[in-house]
């Protein structure tokens, strides 16, 4: 496939370091080096001594995405990476089968054939940990759960008592690990970001939808297809669908008609970089002589954005995810808004770690996770609609849904930009 957006995203690409892959490969190596630093403290923070993981090949732990180095992205048979707190260090190690890139950030640690739980048992004599953190946390998400039923049950088995007995949940230093972006991995996604909307303003245009004849999984492939021309890749969808006046649900699929209200939702990802992104906006389709969307529309998507606005003041750090829901959503409601909020954790996973702000399908309370606070220096998807009759629709009601990947500093940031209005095809 040709197209004008594919040269001016891989320039942008390759001018940032993320193409060729060669480069993106380095990049990689640096940002991980970055990332490691950040245990220290975390692990401080969280009381472990020891953080232990551990994956069988083809069952890895969630949480190896953001250890792994570009040419070990998985595990080989039994692996095992330990991080021992020594003071204000930490010295990382690695037992299994090792790589030459690897080995930059990982001691290599196996010795002959000795098993899994030798090695381990050896290592803690040697470093005494006395809080052995494993991922085990079911409340705390799947990412912060990997430890698999065999292998704990080989711990449970083989491993000798004193250690055995120092086993502890991780979920707490799983979830500041994987929710915390360093500085490196917020300039990759905000470069991630607006190819995002590249790709959507390259989509929602009359280059790709000619209405009457253009569907809905003609745009989803369209967008697939620009991804795959700019070595990028999607870790959902994407999903386009479309709202029109008569017909009262939504609709996945079908031919796009003038007068149509277009919404899709997308995410991005890198070969070798763990850094997704996830956005949804949305377009309308003129119909003959029309220059504007109708004003109901437009009103509406005003609404939306206000929304956002409102959600924003409350997204702060420190506060829990069931506070920013309830203080949002009750603000939206008394400025006469009908309002849904649904907000996860964005990073190295499109539905990440720390707190859940609401669901799409259940708008209240969420127990645990919703209690968990938002972290400094996470990436979120400040996900949400607004619903309203539309008066140029017989008073139809309509659902304005956006999506903007945003970042928790002093307040909380979009990323790079987000939509003010809709775009018009």
């Amino acid at each position: 496939m040709d197209h004008p957006v594919i040269a001016r995203i891989l320039e942008k690409l390759e001018s940032r370091g993320l193409l060729p892959l060669e480069k993106q490969a380095a990049l990689e190596e640096k940002l991980l080096g970055e990332r490691l630093t950040l245990l220290p403290d975390l692990m401080k923070e969280t009381g472990l001594d020891c953080w232990l993981v551990l994956a069988q090949e083809n069952n890895e732990d969630p949480a190896m995405k953001a250890l792994m180095t570009w040419d070990r992205r998985t595990a080989r048979r039994q692996t095992a990476l330990l991080f021992f707190r020594q003071g204000d260090q930490v010295r990382a190690l690695s037992w299994g089968m090792p790589s030459q890139v690897m080995a930059k950030f990982y001691t290599p640690s196996k010795e002959g054939d000795e098993t899994l739980c030798q090695g381990l048992a050896r290592l803690f004599k040697q470093y005494d940990p006395q809080q052995i953190g494993v991922n085990m946390a079911p409340q705390a998400g799947g990412f912060c759960d990997g430890l698999s039923a065999g292998l704990y049950q080989m711990l449970e088995e083989e491993l000798p008592a004193p250690w055995r007995n120092r086993l502890c949940s991780a979920g707490r230093l799983s979830t500041r690990f994987l929710e915390t972006m360093t500085a490196g991995e917020h300039k990759v996604m905000e470069t991630l970001v607006e190819v995002t909307e590249d790709i959507i303003k390259a989509a929602y245009s009359p280059d790709v939808i000619v209405p009457g004849q253009t569907t809905t999984q003609d745009v989803e492939w369209f967008m697939r297809h620009v991804m795959a021309a700019c070595q990028l890749d999607f870790w959902f969808g994407p999903d386009v669908d479309l709202q029109r006046q008569g017909l009262e649900s939504l609709s996945n699929e079908g031919v796009i008609q003038p007068g149509d209200l277009l919404h899709c939702d997308i995410g991005v990802m890198l070969k070798y970089i763990p850094v997704l992104t996830d956005k949804q906006w949305m377009a309308y389709v003129r119909r003959p002589g029309e220059t504007t969307p109708p004003q109901g529309l437009e009103q509406l998507f005003s609404q939306c954005g206000r929304f956002q606005e409102i959600t924003r003041s409350h997204f702060l750090s420190g506060t829990p995810g069931n506070q920013v829901f309830h203080k949002a959503v009750d603000q939206g409601k008394a400025e006469g808004l009908c309002p849904q909020l649904y907000c996860h954790g964005l990073g190295v996973f499109g539905h990440g770690p720390g707190p859940i702000i609401g669901r799409y399908d259940y708008q209240d309370s969420i127990y645990p996770r919703g209690e968990y606070p938002v972290g400094l220096h996470s990436s979120h998807a400040l996900e949400l609609n607004v619903r309203g009759k539309v008066p140029e629709w017989n008073d139809q009601v309509v659902r304005i849904s956006l999506e903007e990947d945003v970042h928790i500093g002093e307040t909380c940031e979009y990323v790079y930009h987000h939509q003010e209005k809709l775009i018009i095809i």
